[in-house]
């Protein structure tokens, strides 16, 4: 009888290491490779190459081509599009384990893997409103119109119609979770939700700024835009985390600013960005708040954002001497000019 193949050495040296580990930490050997809660020494460091797997779910599609467009916008991450990649293509959030995803995301070349659980709820509640309307009698006046030109005017009455409309109510949730494929931890976890409520038709329908029944889009419509939605919530986030060891916050200034530093410790960027917007309306020479609102736009990563960075920066070392800000001034500086160079250079690639 001929022995068995190992399998562990169809894979390179670190993965056999890691599954030998594994039978170490676990005590057996696992169906796929296990992904550990992060120790706290292992961060974001050298994470910049990053694929996109499915999202499961009916509209996991629609999230994960929107978080791979979102990623492709910030200037710190390259994202790999996986879904022309046979073995990949199919590969979601309870399968990013399995030895033979390993297999081709070493051959794709990247460091981490995106992958996530969708669920969205969309439901309609049908009604009627009265509306007054206007309508035509079929009796005609005479009127000067704008150019002072006599024209027949049609007489108009006021009536009381039934109008039907729909009220749509959606919401998405989706938990997300980032691994590390070389040292199999996860590295990042989190859930984000996006909720939509709008009427459509009904006392909307004859409404300057309403929106009529037959603007209500399709179930896919409304995924789409609470997928795009949830995608820019979900890269913002990572992209914080990314920059999160690098960039320092001023943890000086009023009560205000040192409030929204403390709210950005705790992951709640946005309500911390609040917080220093109110802190530059009270008094418009906080330092501090300039800076640390720089920091919140610079870690969204795209160039309209790196651009807001650099003006708050400036805004920052007009008020204050410290070194924290001119570093930004050139840090964002050189990432926007990078980033104009790398459109150019793919736009020259694409001729």
């Amino acid at each position: 009888m001929a022995p068995m193949t190992n399998p562990a050495k169809a894979f390179p040296v670190r993965a056999g290491l890691f599954t030998l580990a594994m039978i170490l930490f676990c005590g057996c050997v696992p169906p796929g490779m296990v992904y550990r809660v992060k120790p706290l020494e292992v961060g974001w460091e050298g994470i910049h190459d990053v694929a996109v797997l499915g999202f499961d779910g009916p509209y996991g599609e629609n999230l994960r081509r929107q978080v791979f467009h979102r990623l492709t916008e910030v200037q710190y991450f390259n994202p790999k599009d996986t879904s022309q990649t046979p073995a990949l293509s199919h590969v979601s959030y309870d399968k990013a384990g399995d030895l033979e995803c390993l297999r081709a995301l070493e051959e794709l070349g990247t460091a981490a893997v995106i992958t996530g659980l969708v669920t969205v709820d969309i439901n309609n509640a049908h009604g009627v409103d009265q509306v007054e309307v206007k309508e035509g009698t079929g009796y005609y006046k005479k009127e000067k119109d704008a150019s002072g030109q006599w024209v027949d005017v049609e007489i108009k009455r006021t009536a009381i119609r039934p109008i039907p409309y729909v009220m749509r109510e959606a919401r998405l949730e989706s938990e997300f979770k980032v691994l590390d494929v070389v040292r199999h931890v996860v590295i990042a976890a989190g859930k984000v939700t996006e909720t939509a409520c709008e009427k459509f038709g009904g006392d909307k329908e004859y409404a300057s700024f309403g929106r009529r029944l037959s603007d209500l889009p399709t179930s896919g419509g409304t995924a789409d835009e609470l997928s795009a939605r949830a995608a820019t919530k979900l890269v913002a986030k990572l992209s914080r985390m990314k920059l999160g060891g690098v960039l320092k916050l001023d943890q000086g200034g009023n009560t205000l600013a040192k409030r929204g530093v403390a709210l950005a410790k705790n992951g709640d960027w946005e309500q911390a960005m609040h917080i220093w917007e109110q802190a530059i309306r009270d008094e418009s020479d906080q330092a501090a708040a300039y800076y640390n609102l720089g920091v919140a736009h610079e870690g969204l990563g795209d160039m309209k954002h790196l651009k807001t960075a650099r003006d708050l920066y400036k805004r920052a070392a007009s008020h204050g001497t410290k070194r924290l800000y001119t570093d930004g001034v050139l840090r964002v500086d050189g990432v926007i000019s990078n980033g104009h160079a790398e459109s150019l250079k793919r736009g020259l690639e694409e001729r």
